[in-house]
């Protein structure tokens, strides 16, 4: 595990050094959205959002959450290997990308929104614990069918189970 974390903060260094420019510049729209999402990450952490949904959430969407620091150096190395060597399309992002992108309302599909999401998830997850990120986007995130947050689908769907929960984040309602 040791060596695992050891090796995440290496691959890592380069967006470290990046946030670390981004809070010395100021950069007034970087340094907005940051606190954007830490106000809403301290305001919206729903405690009522069990240890073992939780869980899920890191199993489906970002096994690897507890080990990097915001973004999955490892992720980004296999996606940018499929997408050259096999034309394949595939995402990137951790739970703190997406809880960025859902937040911000950002949802242009360029690199440098990436880079600025990458850049917000380092500042983010050094600013919050991985299971209040996790709480908060479980509490806002997408459900499909004009339903965001956890609380107004199990209004919608009161018998739904945790599984299928997750499973709506990943696949949406239409």
């Amino acid at each position: 595990m040791a060596a695992k974390r050891f090796l995440m903060f290496i691959l890592s260094i380069p967006y470290l050094l990046l946030a670390f420019v981004v809070i010395k510049l100021r950069i007034k729209s970087l340094t907005n959205d940051y606190k954007k999402c830490i106000d809403y990450i301290n305001i919206n952490s729903n405690k009522e959002v069990t240890s073992s949904l939780i869980d899920k959430l890191r199993i489906s969407e970002d096994h690897r959450q507890l080990l990097h620091m915001g973004v999955d150096p490892i992720a980004i190395i296999r996606t940018i290997y499929l997408k050259i060597f096999k034309n394949i399309h595939q995402g990137a992002s951790t739970i703190e990308q997406q809880l960025i992108r859902t937040i911000t309302k950002r949802y242009e599909k360029t690199i440098r929104r990436k880079i600025r999401e990458q850049i917000l998830a380092i500042l983010i997850r050094n600013a919050s614990t991985p299971d209040d990120i996790c709480r908060c986007y479980i509490s806002c995130c997408y459900y499909g069918y004009s339903t965001y947050g956890v609380d107004k689908l199990l209004i919608k769907y009161p018998d739904l189970c945790e599984y299928s929960i997750v499973a709506r984040i990943k696949y949406p309602f239409r």
